[in-house]
């Protein structure tokens, strides 16, 4: 008895539409791609109801032919490529031919058009994939889709659909995604006829960010500049452009990077952790920039045939594709000036309820500037990895004289261009000792016998934590041997810690050394910079005039002096100018 059946074509087409069109947005995205690649200077998408009634996308490209516009609602019909090879050399978005007839077979299209070479347009009425209507009209050069009763043939995908606002929030983001690498195309949104989002179609992609984000995000953007670090063979031809925020402002999800590989949007693994590796110590571990990374590379090094949906990719030489969006990365804010500046801004990443300003008053919601609080490490050990900006003479504009402290916690300075300077003690003592220690030991770890052998109280977790992870802790520099199966004796500690931490702290800090859960010089790094924590000035300490002048000295010769090793800013900035407008002299 037979029990596998070929499908029928109707339940293949309703099957394969699945894997394209997943949401209204999914829809939107498709028809952008193929206003790009048909060469559109201008675009307007109108949609109805989040896109569950309508989504029009109107273009002014070259437009299809009278002869194309049936086989384009064939499946696998594409102009972009004709045989596999063409993949290597792959320029437009589009290219896999299944985006026209996946929409058509969950809706009802129309679809008017006129070829640039042609006199009259064509209209195409579709519906379920199968032709109703068509005719010749007359029209501009260009192309109008309009798809209407999205999933009608198929009532349960119907009901996995999101409310109005959540699925406009899908094509809002759809449409920026493409609206920022295509900044020379006029992009217009309108949602229940009103308008949703405009760009100017400068061909700059700075102006793009503002229309879509505004300008108070704009503002704290450095564009890319080219790593200092020579490429490798395989990416002899690879640039990169965009831009990326200075360290203020961060987010603690990934939402806002914005990753283009040949002026595709993709999400690519390799290229978020390679900007996370750029920023190295100045972000929190758990925190990403706002970054828009352009990578230009030669078509056969890549691969795009993954899903599709076009979203991932796959690099055949990823290590190269790392190090050099990572250096590009730490090149630009080797040479940004990152000092955090207390501004009121109009725009902002809000940074909790209950912000104050620099003089301690509220701050209005649409006014917080972000400053990230939660800390955690993420750094690169290589000394050489930032060097100072301006050479001997030290990279930081700041006085060493006068210097003032208040709350015996922060240092009043003052920079050459009469702006105030508060820096963090502590967080500044702790990014000059990390670096000291980074100096003195570099990747290697030395052990230190204690003069009695410790033997812990153990709570059931903590042993638990010690069983697991002996062979860790002994590749960080502790002597630790079990005794029983209920207690262990520990010999050595890591010689970083020598005379600064007491037993009584010893399984705190190893307890929080087996929880960071990254590769082995990443666990060496929270050792070094959990070491210079305990060994630096703590908040509430009274200091000396001398104490206060070596942080500071100390400091304009670090190499990442504007954070500590956790990623927690060691200074901010009040312009003079700024100080001046609050006591109206502006």
């Amino acid at each position: 008895m037979r029990c596998i059946f070929v499908l029928e074509e109707q339940t293949i087409g309703k099957i394969a539409a699945g894997e394209v069109v997943d949401r209204p947005a999914s829809v939107v995205k498709e028809l952008i791609e193929n206003s790009i690649d048909a060469g559109s200077s201008r675009m307007v998408g109108e949609v109805g109801n989040g896109g569950g009634d309508y989504i029009r996308i109107t273009d002014d490209g070259c437009g299809i032919s009278e002869g194309d516009v049936a086989v384009a609602f064939e499946k696998h019909a594409t102009s972009k490529i004709k045989s596999i090879e063409d993949l290597t050399s792959l320029r437009t978005l589009g290219f896999r031919g299944e985006a026209l007839p996946s929409i058509a077979a969950v809706s009802r299209i129309e679809l008017s058009t006129r070829h640039e070479s042609e006199d009259f347009g064509t209209y195409l009425k579709v519906e379920g994939g199968e032709i109703k209507e068509r005719r010749r009209i007359t029209r501009g050069i260009g192309t109008t889709v309009e798809v209407k009763s999205l999933f009608y043939n198929l009532p349960a995908r119907i009901g996995t659909l999101k409310s109005k606002s959540t699925e406009l929030r899908h094509i809002v983001d759809v449409c920026i995604n493409y609206a920022v690498i295509y900044p020379e195309i006029k992009f217009e949104l309108v949602h229940d006829d009103s308008p949703i989002m405009s760009t100017v179609g400068t061909g700059r992609m700075l102006d793009a960010i503002v229309n879509t984000y505004g300008s108070g995000v704009a503002k704290e953007l450095i564009e890319l500049k080219a790593p200092d670090s020579p490429r490798h063979q395989h990416l002899a031809i690879a640039t990169i452009s965009g831009y990326i925020s200075k360290p203020v402002v961060s987010y603690g999800t990934k939402k806002h990077l914005f990753t283009y590989v040949n002026r595709r949007f993709v999400r690519s693994e390799v290229v978020e952790k390679a900007i996370k590796r750029g920023y190295g110590s100045l972000l929190p571990k758990h925190a990403y920039p706002f970054a828009v990374i352009s990578l230009s590379i030669d078509p056969g090094e890549i691969n795009v045939n993954i899903h599709p949906k076009k979203h991932e990719i796959r690099f055949y030489h990823a290590n190269d594709v790392f190090q050099f969006i990572a250096d590009a990365a730490s090149t630009t804010l080797r040479y940004a000036d990152l000092i955090p500046e207390v501004v009121q801004r109009e725009e902002g990443i809000e940074a909790g309820a209950g912000a104050v300003d620099f003089f301690g008053l509220p701050v209005p919601k649409e006014e917080r500037a972000a400053i990230s609080v939660q800390t955690s490490f993420q750094g690169d050990l290589k000394a050489e990895e930032f060097t100072e900006k301006r050479g001997s003479g030290g990279g930081l504009d700041i006085r060493a004289a006068p210097l003032y402290q208040v709350l015996d916690s922060y240092i009043i300075a003052q920079s050459e261009e009469d702006d105030v300077i508060m820096i963090d003690q502590h967080a500044a003592a702790e990014r000059i000792n990390y670096e000291k220690l980074i100096a003195r030991y570099g990747g290697r770890i030395d052990k230190q016998t204690l003069l009695r052998p410790y033997m812990p109280e153990l709570s059931p977790h903590q042993l638990y934590l010690l069983r697991e992870n002996e062979n860790v802790l002994r590749e960080m520099g502790f002597d630790i041997e079990r005794l029983g199966d209920d207690s262990y004796v520990i010999r050595a500690i890591p010689v970083v810690f020598h005379g600064m931490i007491g037993e009584d702290e010893l399984i705190e800090v190893m307890t929080q050394l087996v929880e960071e859960r990254g590769k082995k010089e990443e666990r060496i790094k929270v050792l070094f910079s959990t070491a210079a924590c305990r060994a630096s000035i703590k908040a509430g300490e009274k200091l000396s005039y001398e104490d206060m002048r070596e942080i500071v000295e100390r400091l304009q010769i670090a190499k990442i002096p504007f954070t500590c090793p956790h990623g927690r800013p060691t200074m901010i900035r009040m312009s003079k100018k700024e100080i001046e407008k609050r006591f109206k002299r502006r």
